[in-house]
């Protein structure tokens, strides 16, 4: 899982250059999810932790700002949809503006990174197989910021 963390760090790199407006677009929740809320499969629970901590800190490392006025957003689901329909629906953003930023490994190995951008929002989206874990369905991790 590791190398999922360095992953979605390597997004927030690459994401966090654009600039544009400051308007922040919304994106809706994902299919079929609920927000996740941390129960007795410790793997899960450290994974999230980990993203939870390492990308924002990452984010703003790079720019992105925290502040109370444009907070960097965080929101964790889980989803009995599958991998390949989150994956298409972060896809079907781009209808709506957003930018995919290219050169994201996408689905692999049971894991989805891919990032968008939309003027100067930045998101990030880290999904996991959750059986890799020792759970079922998806998690789903996004992070949404301005620079």
């Amino acid at each position: 899982m590791r190398r999922v963390l360095f992953v979605a760090l390597i997004v927030v790199l690459v994401l966090t250059g654009c600039g544009g407006s400051t308007a922040i677009p919304t994106v809706p929740d994902p299919p079929k999810s609920t927000v996740f809320e941390q129960g007795d499969n410790q793997q899960i629970n450290q994974f999230v932790d980990g993203l939870k901590t390492q990308v924002p800190a990452e984010m703003k490392k790079h720019g992105v700002k925290d502040t109370a006025e444009q907070p960097i957003v965080q929101q964790v689901y889980q989803s009995t949809a599958s991998l390949q329909e989150i994956a298409d629906f972060y896809k079907a953003l781009t209808q709506e503006g957003w930018v995919e930023a290219q050169k994201m490994p996408g689905i692999q190995d049971g894991v989805l990174i891919t990032g968008y951008d939309h003027g100067n929002t930045t998101l990030v989206v880290n999904a996991v197989d959750a059986s890799k874990l020792g759970g079922s369905g998806v998690v789903i991790y996004t992070v949404k910021g301005t620079k």
